[in-house]
This record gives structure tokens, C-alpha cells and sequence, in this order.
């Protein structure tokens, strides 16, 4: 078989199950979503076209009351309050809390770049509305050559799931395919030019009902589709540069021989299929085993019409689609507007029906006898007898004419407008304390407590927005690991002490000069933990007000720089700033205090030093002494003890000497008459220099 012939029947294959995916079941959604999106959109595109015409045509007027949007609005306003934390523990291999530490900073940084919060609220929205909300996660190398993360958002419509399957997560689904429209630069810049010529090439043998719908319904754009450009009559440029080609993105799993690492001592397997013999060899000489196993892959395929143009085994170990479903039941899903599409047909019709009749009862019309007006005929009364400000002139002696009075509106339609109402709350689980309405003399706290309680009834929903969290977190993380394997440096927020965001690089991947690899994102293992973080504004003021009660009701001291972390000025910088200067400025009484608290200390320490060199010096005296005379041995050891002295060692407190023991001095020891050195410095004080007799 030639590859001419395989590439083309590969395409037919993936077309084939396109259409097999179409007709059982995609079509269906496909025309539920577009008219669930009218129900959101509103602005007259709820009511039917058909309905409406006739509805007009018999003078009625077509009232839309949008309270669709508005339960949407307040759901999606509460995932947009509540941000995802993701947070990564060490589990196993060479993991630990450092690395975790770093791993959770990277995918952070990596998440923020992608602008994923608009992502996730895009999908959410449309799972809300449309049943049906996906991510697309891969890697992209438009600005680095080493790979960044990417994350897009697609049409529900595009996204074609297997039909067979009825597990939420992608990893048990046989195929997905997305379908997608793209011109010839946006082809090429992807899969080559000469992909790009072939697409072009072979499009014009064969014919799409239009350049942009899908199965005869339009795509949601800017612009809309001529019936013209059905038979490519639309300016497309000269060489067809802004035409679109119609291009199928098919996964697939299957089992394939490959390639991977067994680590002994955690038995963990990683796929290495693809890595340069450099880095097998070196996995071999750690001791790591090197084995091929068949192990699930993923075939990735993109086809146009009898074209293929990439047919490969995936870099990636799962699908890029990451799905959003607000309620799921074994592959059947629904949306917060399914139910609520019924209620909102009954609102229109029931309002319209009340404005036609308060619009037909306006003016009841008069009643009166024939041919009695002055300034107009019968039938001029007739045409203008509803004018504003009409002027009715009668013959002289006829009766006035009388005003008919209108009927009153059926009170049934007001209780039914109001039944529907408090249904539509019922259906879409989001009453008026989940849009945060109250009394005006509630609280605001009172007015949170009951919001948070409102928003009980959408557990399932936000259930299952954490359950797509948990499928990205992880789903990221092997990407970063799989891919981030090349030294680089990236700039990450850091809040300091005050709450200051502050830019700090993070070195990732360094070769050390021992050996080792600084921050390295390849080891390890890591459990993934997702919760959700209050919005910043909401959460902080929270925080502030319990600062505030903690400090005056309970009289604790909390430094500045947490009130300051936890505060929303738009000055916060400036003050963290000055605050900063100021702790490393000086208060001069302050310092003056600690100055003379230190002065203190040591005349302390002097003072007991002194006691200590002078009692040491008497009892040195006291032994010249009692060598030169024993006798005084017992007279001194009975002194003491009568003025209290404790003895710190065995008694006597001033011993004996035995006979012979120490020889006979020839005189006393001489007294010292300097008056820094005296027998005792009081003496020294009291008797000067050379005499110790009192002066006369």
C-alpha cells in the first residue's frame, strides 16, 4: 500500500467515526446547546422564530423577562469569588517537602501565564448553559524552544466524545475528537507547508454546506454566513488566505511496545520512548531498569477531507481535553438552563399575555348617541376617539358621551407570573439569597450566611468543578515533569511580611558543581491537593474584621506588618515601604532607654565583681593572720557562727591547724596603708595614706 493510499484511507477512518459520532447523539446536542444559548443570551432570542411571527402578526406583543441570565450570572459569580489553591505534597521517590514546595510554585506560575481563570470560568459557563465545558491542556513552543504550558477553551460543539463511554474521565473514553476550522497560515504555521498545500489542494474535490457551520448549524462568531458563501462565492482574498478548512484534532488510545524506566526501590515506571541515548545510558547506570512494556498510548491523528497530516503515538500519557460537566449520569449530562428552558417559555407568554391585555384595556371606548357631535362626524369619533387630549364639542341638548370602563387584568396571571417565578428559582437552585438580595434591615454578615447557605443546592455542580481541578492539577504536573527538564529561570510573586507581592527568580534545573541539580522537577512523587481560596478583597476584609475584634475586645497586640498583609489599601505598598524604614531608623528615646538599661546591667555586674574581689581579698588577710597566730582559728570560727555565717563545706568554718603543721612566722603580716589595696576598703577610705589612727 502506498502512503498516498494509507494517508488517505487514515483520513477516512477518522471521518468516518466523526460521522458515526455525529449521528449517534452529537447532532442532538449540538441543536440543544445553540437553543440553551438563546435561552442565556436573550434579547429576543428566546421565543421561537415561528411562534413569534405569529404571535406578532395577531397584534400581540413578544415579551422576553431573562431570568435565565441571571440564576447563570449568580452561579458563575460564585466560582469566580472562590479561586482554586493547588497545593503539592511529597508522596514518594526522592520527594520531599522542599521539592513540593517548588513543584507547587512552578505550576502556579505556569497556570498564570495560560491565564487560567478566565479559562476555567469560560468552561464553566458554558457547562452551565450548555451542559458541556471543556479545557485543552498540552505544551506549547511558540515563545520558548524548551515548551510552556498551554491551556485554550473550546466550543462544546467541537468536542466530540465517544459515544459509547460513561465515565466522567477522559482516561476511560475509547476516542475524542475536536473539530475545528482553520486557515491555510494557521495550518501551516502548525503541521508544515506542504500539509498546508494538500488541505488547500484537495478541498476543491469536495463540498461543505458552508465554511463554518457544523451539520448545517451555524457557529457562534462575530460575523455571520451569506447563503452565498455556500458555494464559495465569498471574497476570500487571491490565494483563498481567510477561508477556512474544515480540519478533525482525533485521540485515541491503544496499547503499544514501549519504551520505560522501572525505578527498583519504588517500583515506579516512567515512558522513555523518544529519550536521548545520553540520558537512557545514564538511567542505567543509576541502577534504574530498562524494559519495553505494553502499556496504554495515545494515537494522535489530524485529518481534513481525505488528508492526513500528523499520525503519531502522543507525547502525552492522557488526552489535552479536560471536560466540565455540571451533572453528570453515566455519560448523560445536564445543565443548570435544561430544566429551566420550560419555565422561562411559560414567564414570556404569561407577561406577554398580560401586557396585550392591559395594552388592549387601555381605552375601553365611549358610548353615546348617534350624529350628536359638533366638530367631527361619526366615524372621525370613531378613528380618533383614543387620542390624548381629544376636545368633543356637542349639539345643544344631547346627552354627554360616557367612557366605557376597561376590564381588569384575571388575577390568575399574576399568580401564575408569580408561581413561575419562585420555580425558575427552584430549578435552577438559585433563589434570592444566593444573589446576595436581603431586607434592608439585614446585615451584611446576616445577608453571607444566608448566601452561603444558598449555595448548597449547586453542591453537585462545584463537586464537579473540583473534580475537573483535580484532572488539571494532575494532568500539569506530569507535563512540568515530563517536559521542564532543561535549566531555566522563572520570576515568581512572593508576598513578603506586609502582604507585598514581590518578583523573585527561581532557579529550576541547575547543575550544581557537586553534581547535584538544584530545584530539580523531574524526581519524585506528589499527591495533589485542590481547594478552593476565597476572593482576595472578600477573604482579606474578612480577616481585617477579626484583627479588629482580636485587638479591642481582646486587648492582643498584633504587629503591623499582618494587619498591613491583610488590608486592601491602594497605598499598601507605599506603607509597607515606609514601615520598613522606619524599623530600620532609630527612636531616640527608645534607644536612650535601652542605652541606660545596658549601663545599669553592667555597674551590676561591677558591683558584684567588686563584692567578690573584696570578700576574697579578707578572707586571704584572714589567713595571713591566722597562719601567723592558730590561736585565733577557734575565736574566729565562733564569731561566725554567732553572726550567722553558713558554711558552704564540712565544719569547722575556719579549721584548726594542726600543731607543726605550718611554720612559725617571724612577725605579723604587714597591714597595707594604700588606699586602693587596704586590710578593708572602708579603712583605706577613713585612715589615708600612712597612718591608721584616727586624724586629730
Amino acid at each position: 500500500m502506498s502512503d498516498v493510499t494509507k494517508n488517505r484511507d487514515t483520513a477516512r477512518d477518522v471521518f468516518w467515526r466523526l460521522d458515526e459520532c455525529y449521528k449517534r447523539g452529537h447532532e442532538d446536542f449540538m441543536a440543544t446547546a445553540t437553543r440553551l444559548d438563546d435561552y442565556y443570551l436573550g434579547a429576543g432570542r428566546q421565543w421561537d422564530p415561528s411562534i413569534r411571527q405569529e404571535v406578532e402578526a395577531d397584534g400581540r406583543p413578544a415579551v422576553e423577562v431573562n431570568m435565565c441570565m441571571q440564576a447563570v450570572n449568580a452561579a458563575v459569580g460564585y466560582q469566580i469569588q472562590n479561586r482554586v489553591d493547588m497545593a503539592y505534597l511529597p508522596k514518594g521517590g526522592q520527594a520531599d517537602e522542599q521539592r513540593a514546595k517548588v513543584i507547587s510554585k512552578v505550576i502556579k506560575h505556569a497556570l498564570g501565564n495560560t491565564q487560567y481563570r478566565f479559562h476555567e470560568t469560560d468552561s464553566f459557563l458554558d457547562g452551565l448553559i450548555q451542559q458541556r465545558g471543556y479545557l485543552d491542556l498540552r505544551m506549547n513552543y511558540d515563545d520558548n524552544d524548551e515548551g510552556e504550558v498551554s491551556l485554550t477553551t473550546f466550543d462544546p460543539r467541537d468536542v466530540l466524545p465517544d459515544p459509547d463511554a460513561t465515565s466522567y474521565n477522559p482516561d476511560s473514553w475509547a476516542d475524542c475528537s475536536i473539530t475545528r476550522w482553520l486557515t491555510h497560515s494557521q495550518i501551516e504555521q502548525n503541521y508544515g507547508k506542504d500539509a498546508a498545500d494538500e488541505i488547500r489542494d484537495s478541498s476543491m474535490a469536495y463540498v461543505h454546506n458552508n465554511w463554518g457551520d457544523e451539520q448545517g448549524m451555524m457557529r457562534d462568531a462575530f460575523g455571520n454566513m451569506p447563503p452565498s458563501y455556500a458555494m464559495n462565492m465569498g471574497w476570500y482574498g487571491e490565494e483563498g488566505t481567510w477561508r477556512r478548512y474544515r480540519v478533525v484534532d482525533r485521540q485515541s488510545h491503544e496499547y503499544q511496545q514501549t519504551l520505560v524506566a522501572k525505578w527498583p526501590a519504588t517500583g515506579d515506571l516512567r515512558i522513555i520512548e523518544g529519550f536521548e541515548p545520553e540520558l537512557i545510558g545514564w538511567l542505567i547506570e543509576q541502577g534504574v531498569h530498562v524494559m519495553r512494556r505494553r502499556i496504554r498510548r495515545v494515537r494522535w491523528q489530524v485529518c481534513a477531507p481525505e488528508v492526513c497530516v500528523y499520525d503519531k503515538l502522543s507525547p502525552y500519557d492522557h488526552f489535552t481535553v479536560i471536560p466540565y460537566f455540571p451533572y453528570f449520569r453515566r455519560g448523560k449530562t445536564v445543565g443548570m438552563l435544561d430544566n429551566a428552558a420550560q419555565v422561562q417559555d411559560l414567564i414570556n407568554k404569561f407577561v406577554s399575555q398580560y401586557a396585550h391585555i392591559v395594552n388592549a384595556s387601555a381605552n375601553g371606548g365611549w358610548q353615546g348617541e348617534a350624529n350628536s357631535l359638533e366638530n367631527m362626524t361619526d366615524e372621525e369619533f370613531t378613528s380618533r376617539g383614543g387620542e390624548t387630549g381629544l376636545v368633543l364639542l356637542r349639539k345643544p341638548g344631547t346627552q354627554p358621551f360616557q367612557k366605557i370602563e376597561p376590564n381588569q387584568p384575571p388575577r390568575g396571571i399574576e399568580n401564575m407570573i408569580d408561581f413561575l417565578q419562585r420555580n425558575m428559582q427552584t430549578v435552577t437552585a438559585v433563589n434570592e439569597s444566593a444573589m446576595g438580595q436581603g431586607s434592608a434591615d439585614m446585615s451584611g454578615i446576616a445577608i453571607q450566611s444566608r448566601q452561603f447557605a444558598a449555595q448548597q443546592a449547586l453542591g453537585i455542580a462545584l463537586d464537579n468543578l473540583s473534580r475537573t481541578r483535580q484532572m488539571l492539577a494532575e494532568r500539569t504536573l506530569k507535563l512540568v515533569q515530563r517536559f521542564y527538564t532543561a535549566p531555566r529561570v522563572i520570576r515568581i510573586a512572593e508576598p513578603d511580611e506586609y502582604g507585598v507581592e514581590r518578583r523573585i527568580p527561581l532557579l529550576l534545573n541547575m547543575p550544581q558543581d557537586d553534581g547535584t541539580i538544584l530545584n530539580d522537577l523531574t524526581i519524585g512523587e506528589y499527591d495533589v491537593e485542590v481547594s478552593e481560596q476565597p476572593y482576595a478583597v472578600t477573604f482579606d476584609n474578612g480577616q481585617l474584621e477579626q484583627m479588629e475584634r482580636i485587638v479591642s475586645k481582646m486587648g492582643v497586640q498584633i504587629p503591623p506588618q499582618f494587619i498591613l498583609k491583610a488590608s486592601t489599601l491602594a497605598d499598601k505598598t507605599e506603607i509597607a515601604n515606609a514601615l520598613r524604614e522606619a524599623q530600620g531608623k532609630a527612636d531616640p528615646v527608645a534607644e536612650a532607654e535601652a542605652e541606660l538599661k545596658r549601663a545599669q546591667a553592667r555597674l551590676a555586674d561591677n558591683t558584684a565583681v567588686g563584692k567578690a574581689v573584696e570578700a576574697q581579698f579578707s578572707a586571704l588577710r584572714t589567713a595571713e593572720i591566722i597562719t601567723a597566730i592558730p590561736q585565733t582559728a577557734e575565736i574566729a570560727d565562733a564569731l561566725l557562727r554567732s553572726s550567722g555565717f553558713k558554711d558552704q563545706d564540712a565544719a569547722p568554718i575556719v579549721p584548726q591547724p594542726a600543731p607543726g603543721a605550718l611554720p612559725e612566722p617571724e612577725a605579723l603580716p604587714p597591714a597595707s596603708t594604700h588606699p586602693l589595696t587596704p586590710d578593708n576598703p572602708e579603712a583605706g577610705i577613713t585612715a589615708g595614706m600612712q597612718s591608721q589612727q584616727p586624724i586629730q
